[in-house]
């Protein structure tokens, strides 16, 4: 009786949401596209804690980089794992003729730590049936690989929970309806198409986004220079993106010269700290990656500090909560995280009416990173408003109508911004 009830108010949650996202046009504020008026704070060149004002790539690279890497680490994400051996426990090709024969299905199990380790990922490569080695995009997903992957050979892990819409219940196609039919399943034949190989793998399995769960696997990854004080959840899947990347990198058939961390959300934030951490990625996707990700926090805009740290406590270090409603404290801001990544190609994400997400304040922490892509040769960031998308730019800016989450209008942008930077034809 117990189980009906709560079935039935998953399913009134469900529908109200869906009467709410339906309803996106009168219920959900919408973002214009004219740039805030606001700058992000503090200028990253300027004179600070004793140091000249930065006018080269090697005075950024040598002294600029790190001081801004060291405050990002301590204040919001904490201390990030060391390398360690990444095993690999099997290889097996589980297809060769998907897609029409276009594709080979790859199941790659690994362990990081070496032989004793018992922190293992599921990793599963979809890849163009032509001669390799072929650019990478790997995507973090919110369900497992066989969620994101549709096909058979693709099995659930026996070692991570997980949503229960991930298995193909009522909850799914609610899912589905309310983030978009991409948020699990990109669109693959396009990426095979372009010569892309897509790796799937779910960061949950490393660690999971669970305040009660996370704390215990957070202290069973390896241990190292803690200085930034203790692991977080953001902070362990950039390093899981980084791990998997050690593998991409070994395997021949794989590009480990091209690859390209896509993620959504949370795994948007991981994503990009993943690129700023490790010059080894070649480029970003970010998409509406917001608090603790691309978008400002001194703007006061989208989700506050307070909230992102009370809902989900395991994802920074415990000194980010302490800016809680006094963001404007904080002695740097999110547009550091954007400028690690220069020169290689970012493109971030975000749509109308997910203001949480801001908008505004991705776009702004975009146009002051664009100096640092400026002292590359790269050039500076020139959009004009938040839909004036420039796929040739290394430092790109897509917006959309809707709501938080992934669709088809995403992935055509996402699409040419690929081909821009990465494509075999290029």
């Amino acid at each position: 009786m117990l189980r009906f009830f709560k079935w039935l108010g998953l399913i009134i949650l469900g529908l109200i949401l869906m009467t709410v996202v339906g309803c996106s046009t009168v219920a959900l504020p919408r973002v214009n596209a004219k740039p805030a008026d606001t700058v992000a704070t503090p200028d990253l060149l300027a004179p600070i804690g004793g140091m000249d004002a930065v006018t080269t790539k090697e005075a950024w690279e040598a002294e600029r980089a790190p001081f801004w890497k060291d405050m990002l680490l301590s204040q919001v994400y904490g201390s990030i794992p060391p390398v360690v051996p990444v095993q690999v426990l099997s290889d097996t090709v589980l297809a060769t003729d998907l897609l029409d024969g276009k594709a080979s299905l790859r199941g790659v199990k690994l362990a990081f730590g070496g032989e004793e380790s018992q922190l293992t990922i599921d990793v599963h490569f979809i890849v163009p049936n032509t001669k390799g080695p072929h650019p990478v995009v790997l995507g973090a997903g919110f369900c497992p690989n066989h969620a994101v992957l549709p096909f058979e050979q693709v099995k659930p892990p026996g070692d991570a929970p997980y949503p229960e819409f991930c298995d193909g219940s009522w909850a799914e196609p609610l899912f589905l309806f309310i983030f978009g039919r991409h948020i699990s399943t990109p669109p693959l034949e396009d990426l095979i198409d372009k010569g892309f190989a897509f790796g799937a793998y779910y960061p949950g399995q490393i660690v999971p986004d669970s305040s009660s769960a996370a704390p215990a696997r957070l202290a069973a990854l390896p241990k190292g220079d803690m200085k930034y004080g203790p692991y977080a959840a953001i902070g362990s899947w950039a390093w899981t993106a980084l791990r998997i990347t050690d593998f991409i990198e070994a395997d021949p058939g794989l590009d480990g010269n091209r690859v390209i961390l896509f993620g959504h959300s949370r795994y948007g934030k991981s994503s990009l700290l993943a690129g700023a951490l490790d010059p080894r990625i070649a480029g970003v996707i970010a998409h509406q990656s917001g608090t603790g990700g691309a978008s400002l926090q001194k703007n006061d805009i989208g989700e506050p500090i307070a909230e992102i740290t009370k809902t989900y406590p395991h994802w920074f270090t415990p000194n980010y909560a302490l800016f809680a409603d006094r963001a404007g404290e904080l002695p740097f801001d999110q547009h550091a995280l954007v400028a690690l990544m220069a020169p290689r190609p970012l493109l971030l994400g975000n749509a109308a009416r997910d203001k949480w997400s801001d908008p505004k304040g991705a776009f702004t922490s975009a146009k002051a990173a664009g100096k640092i892509y400026a002292l590359y040769g790269e050039a500076d960031f020139t959009a004009k408003d938040l839909k004036d998308f420039q796929p040739n730019a290394a430092l790109s800016y897509q917006f959309r109508e809707g709501t938080h989450g992934i669709t088809p209008e995403d992935w055509t942008p996402f699409l040419k911004w690929l081909d821009a930077h990465f494509s075999d034809a290029d």
